[in-house]
């Protein structure tokens, strides 16, 4: 039997008892061609061969200076489980900012 447990707040949560949530993020780099004179099958009026253009885009990459695509091409895909609670958590806060409120003093 699988045992499951928040990998917020490590509580055990029961298959039977609680509700797991599965929380799945996906990070990637977004690039963005402006030069891409892309056209759609519709358009072309022909089929589009797929794996040529995949091909194409990864020997473009492989030659691309561009600093922003050197530092992590690598896509990233996270999951983690959460009980109920900290599912509500992450909802009211996704990214963990901070929640309360900031208070501007001024300098005299």
């Amino acid at each position: 039997m699988l045992h499951y447990s928040c990998d917020v707040c490590k509580r055990p949560i029961h298959p039977h008892a609680d509700i797991r949530h599965i929380v799945k993020i996906e990070v990637f780099a977004a690039i963005e061609d402006e030069a891409c004179d892309c056209q759609d099958a519709d358009e072309s009026g022909g089929d589009v061969d797929h794996l040529e253009e995949m091909q194409d885009l990864l020997e473009q990459l492989d030659e691309c200076d561009d600093p922003r695509v050197a530092q992590d091409v690598t896509a990233r895909s996270m999951r983690f489980d959460l009980c109920d609670a900290c599912r509500r958590r992450f909802v009211k806060n996704p990214l963990g900012l901070k929640s309360g409120k900031q208070l501007n003093f001024s300098n005299n």
